[in-house]
């Protein structure tokens, strides 16, 4: 009986195992979703699925995606595109298909319009906007900050064309996105034409060259060697360009309708000069290095001169040196009727050491010094005093009160690294020599007066008038 009970209980088991996984396959079904564009009914590929905002996939080629549903309840149905507006909907768990239309979104688009020259903003312009896939056409004219609003469909194509009095029409592509909700545009007035200059040797541009046409001031050229003007009829014109740099261009010229863009090219206005470098007695200075806007120029010959071809017209800095002198430097301006340049240069000071000690060789401080009798300082306590001097020949003096003046010729050389010169102060009264001279005899003769005073110097004895000396004896 147990082991039929044990029978009965396992067949009831795989029953419900059977049933439970029937049920199962049952509850999850395939849902097919299609998905196509509102207006036009095309499909759309690239659509992005979602499932109760979980993302499964996006639509292929046809429009379509299948997903496996497993729930027994109702759920929502999402699906987004760039350029249309987002879809949901909640969907009945036994719904096995699904067609979703989307509307295409629409983007805030602004025109704006500025005139080329003067970048201002034109008011009154008429803009026209097309679209190339669609029945849209309208136009609106712009407001008085240059813009004109519209609003297109997000994803589409449109043709925009812009006309306003005096300017050339344009008409430009564009596709709306939602990156893309402004464009700008330039318009050029009628008869817009364009003068380029640039230098006649290396093309480049030239900036700052003033345009006269027919004696009028048309501008002055940019960073780019342009500048632009409006011609209001075809046929000849005289131009005439200028700059400080270059020689005059004057020359009729035809401008027509056909062009837009005339080149002119110049040539560097150049002239010969002359430097000429003297010292201050109006000597000349040979050798002297001449350098031109940071460039060597050459060195002077014996008469202090140096000839400079083709110096460009214009504004340069001209620098002088020479050894023994004070370098110079000028800014000049030339061109035609520039005259020599001239430079007078001043002789470069020497660094001369003064040093005042008296006769025992130790320094002497608040010594005055003077430089041919002008006052030039006075030592410091090592007896030292620095002195800068031009070359030449000086008479450099040292006095101080007990001592007498010591005067000696010095000569500073051109070029000299330095000099050096050195003053004996002598104590006032007796020489020094002359004060030990006298002590010597003086002591001398004390020393002399103290021995006869004391009896110990000898004096040869006397004869008495009629004796003789009584004779020597001989020795045998």
């Amino acid at each position: 009986m147990g082991s039929k009970m044990r029978s009965i209980f396992t067949y009831l088991m795989l029953g419900v195992v059977a049933v439970a996984l029937i049920c199962s396959a049952v509850q999850a079904t395939d849902v097919d979703i299609t998905v196509k564009d509102a207006d036009d009914g095309s499909y759309i590929k690239g659509a992005s699925v979602y499932i109760n905002d979980h993302y499964e996939g996006k639509t292929d080629s046809d429009g379509e995606f299948s997903y496996e549903y497993d729930g027994n309840s109702r759920y929502t149905l999402k699906v987004t595109k760039s350029g249309y507006e987002d879809w949901d909907d909640r969907i009945d768990d036994d719904e096995r298909s699904v067609v979703v239309r989307m509307d295409r979104g629409t983007v805030d688009f602004t025109v704006s319009v500025y005139d080329a020259g003067t970048v201002q903003p034109i008011k009154g312009a008429r803009v026209d906007i097309t679209g190339q896939s669609t029945d849209f056409d309208d136009y609106e004219r712009t407001d008085a900050a240059g813009c004109a609003s519209f609003d297109l469909e997000d994803g589409e194509e449109y043709s925009i064309e812009i006309s306003a009095d005096d300017y050339a029409e344009i008409t430009r592509e564009i596709e709306v996105d939602g990156d893309t909700k402004s464009v700008q545009y330039w318009l050029y007035p009628e008869g817009q034409f364009a003068f380029r200059v640039a230098d006649a040797k290396s093309n480049s541009p030239i900036g700052g060259a003033t345009v006269k046409v027919d004696g009028k001031s048309v501008g002055t050229t940019d960073a780019n060697g342009v500048v632009t003007m409006v011609l209001n009829d075809d046929g000849y014109y005289d131009v005439e360009v200028t700059h400080p740099s270059y020689l005059t261009y004057s020359k009729e010229v035809h401008l027509g309708e056909n062009v837009v863009l005339e080149d002119i090219l110049l040539t560097k206005s150049t002239a010969s000069l002359f430097v000429s470098v003297f010292d201050m007695e109006k000597k000349p200075i040979a050798g002297a290095k001449v350098v031109v806007d940071g460039k060597d120029a050459g060195t002077t010959d014996a008469f202090g001169r140096l000839d400079l071809d083709a110096v460009v017209a214009g504004t340069h800095s001209f620098e002088v040196s020479a050894s023994g002198y004070v370098g110079q430097t000028k800014s000049l301006k030339t061109g035609e009727g520039t005259s020599d340049l001239v430079f007078e240069l001043v002789r470069a000071k020497v660094p001369v050491s003064v040093l005042v000690e008296n006769p025992s060789h130790e320094p002497v401080g608040e010594v005055k010094i003077c430089v041919n009798g002008a006052a030039a300082g006075s030592t410091s306590s090592s007896g030292m005093l620095s002195l800068d001097l031009a070359p030449g020949t000086y008479n450099i003096t040292g006095t101080m009160d007990g001592y007498h003046e010591a005067v000696q010729e010095t000569a500073v050389k051109a070029g000299s690294s330095g000099e050096s010169v050195v003053l004996t102060l002598e104590p006032v009264g007796l020489p020094l020599g002359i004060i030990a001279l006298i002590l010597i005899v003086v002591v001398a003769v004390v020393a002399v007066a103290g021995v006869v005073a004391t009896g110990r110097v000898e004096l040869p004895n006397r004869r008495k008038p009629g004796r003789r000396a009584p004779p020597k004896r001989r020795q045998f």
